[in-house]
């Protein structure tokens, strides 16, 4: 009795690669093309062509949406696993493209401008968009609280730096404290 191991070419962009948060999906960029594949017998699920060379992915905490970016070209594109035929494209203004991530929820994915000029918050259920202007934070700065209910982030107005907390289901404006700092 023998054992074959089957292997199979896999190609990637700089290591564009990655499972899915439940572990059910794994997924890989080449060039334009991302292709999701079962985790277990790594077979083609679902194949998407991006705009331009992917740059970036990211899957959503709920493992229902991937995103595609192309940071230099301000290109974001999100992917449906459950409805392979819906996608969700941006690309970004003059502000440029510093980086993008999700929210906790999945329901939304931040990005942030060049020069952390604002941060704008997509949503993927009504389409409609949110900015938060001013942002001195960067995305390895943003803070979620635990529950994912809340964000802060560092602002500075006219000189004068604030800590501003949204409330994520709205991304409203709930509380604002200055930051004093020690010189």
């Amino acid at each position: 009795m023998s054992s074959e191991v089957e292997n199979d070419l896999i190609r990637v962009n700089n290591q564009l690669c990655d499972f899915s948060r439940d572990g059910r999906f794994f997924a890989t960029a080449y060039q334009t093309n991302l292709t999701i594949r079962d985790y277990k017998k790594f077979d083609t699920i679902h194949s998407f062509v991006f705009p331009d060379i992917i740059e970036y992915i990211e899957w959503s905490r709920n493992s229902e949406y991937i995103l595609c970016a192309n940071i230099k070209k301000a290109i974001v594109q999100v992917y449906s696993i459950r409805y392979p035929e819906w996608k969700y494209k941006l690309t970004e203004g003059s502000a440029g493209l510093e980086s993008v991530t999700w929210s906790p929820d999945s329901k939304y994915f931040l990005t942030l401008s060049d020069f952390n000029i604002q941060i704008c918050i997509w949503s993927l259920e009504n389409q409609s968009v949110t900015h938060i202007q001013n942002v001195k934070s960067s995305f390895n700065k943003l803070y979620f609280t635990p529950d994912g209910n809340k964000l802060a982030v560092v602002v500075s107005i006219e000189g004068n730096d604030n800590i501003e907390i949204y409330k994520t289901d709205t991304w409203k404006l709930s509380k604002v404290s200055s930051l004093i700092q020690i010189i």
